[in-house]
């Protein structure tokens, strides 16, 4: 439920997200989380660690 709601505050519509598999909405999140570190909040960047499932400090 989660990614939903940060798919629909990204401005994915909601009916688009429901057709999408779980594996592609996590990736979109994913996506999104990533992006917003950077430009939004101007926090640390990150990235997805796909081997450990989580997120680490980008490297510079």
């Amino acid at each position: 439920m989660q990614e939903m709601l940060l798919l629909a505050d990204s401005g994915v519509p909601w009916d688009v997200a429901l057709k999408w598999s779980r594996t592609r909405r996590f990736a979109a999140c994913v996506a999104i989380t990533e992006r917003r570190s950077r430009e939004t909040y101007g926090l640390i960047p990150t990235r997805f660690d796909w081997s450990a499932g989580r997120y680490v400090d980008a490297e510079p």
